[in-house]
């Protein structure tokens, strides 16, 4: 019998609107500790506003985002970097010559996280 894995990444609920119109509509999510995610769908399924909930960019009117079992909803923009969590945006690679790996772990070094991991 194989063990439940831990939760990495749990989205329950989330509510999410830009101005008055909603864009997220109750999303469930689960990420297991190990697994990889993909996000896709057509422009304005909600993909990059689930990424930018997450790292407190769009503001959630219900709901509950949480890393490792720590709440992340409410949490300022700012402090969501030290709870382990990078975003780095399509085509905006904030030093060209690295990787999106070498950016992220830049971003983690600056929040004392040091490399990233997976």
């Amino acid at each position: 019998m194989t063990q439940p894995r831990a939760e990495a990444l749990t989205i329950s609920g989330l509510d999410c609107f830009y101005g008055e119109v909603q864009v997220l509509y109750s999303l469930e999510l689960v990420l297991n500790k190990g697994e990889v995610l993909c996000l896709f769908g057509r422009n304005g399924a909600g993909k990059t506003t689930t990424l930018k909930a997450v790292m407190g960019l769009v503001p959630s009117r219900a709901g509950s985002i949480r890393l490792d079992g720590k709440e992340l909803t409410g949490l300022p923009a700012h402090d969501v970097p030290k709870a382990g969590v990078a975003y780095v945006p399509q085509g905006r690679r904030l030093f060209a010559e690295m990787t999106v790996a070498e950016n992220i772990e830049i971003g983690l070094m600056a929040c004392g996280k040091g490399k990233a991991t997976r």
